[in-house]
């Protein structure tokens, strides 16, 4: 009994998390249109649009990994799961992950062998910022 009120927990704090990504990507999507109608404006250099790009590639991620997390929640919160049932949630929520390398960079990071990456360094005034919202 106390092993399904923690699974419970699980999906719930996990829908949470995945709910506030979405939002995220919503808001960056946003300002990534804005941006770009700024850009566009003018004639853009190809780095430019490039980067704009790139900036597209990283939203496409995040809603990747966002929905990725619903379907994990939706389907932890469903019933109890054995090891067997969870594995194979895992294996069917990664294979539903459309975006290739990140699909490979996720399997890559749960093969147990993998020594855990150190943060980046931060700079004193980027750690200054970090938690500090700001409103244009």
């Amino acid at each position: 009994m106390i092993r399904e009120e923690s699974d419970s927990d699980d999906g719930a704090f996990l829908a949470v998390f995945a709910a506030l990504l979405l939002d995220n990507v919503l808001r960056l999507d946003e300002t990534v249109g804005t941006v770009t109608d700024y850009v566009m404006a003018t004639k853009p250099s190809r780095d430019l649009v490039v980067t704009l790009q790139a900036f597209d590639r990283l939203k496409q991620e995040f809603e990747a990994l966002g929905d990725a997390l619903t379907r994990y929640a939706e389907a932890h919160n469903a019933e109890p799961l054995s090891a067997d049932q969870r594995s194979q949630l895992e294996q069917k929520v990664i294979a539903g992950i459309t975006v290739h390398d990140l699909k490979e960079r996720l399997l890559s990071r749960l093969e147990a062998d993998l020594p855990d990456l150190p943060l980046p360094a931060i700079s004193p005034e980027q750690a200054a910022e970090v938690g500090i919202d700001v409103v244009y």
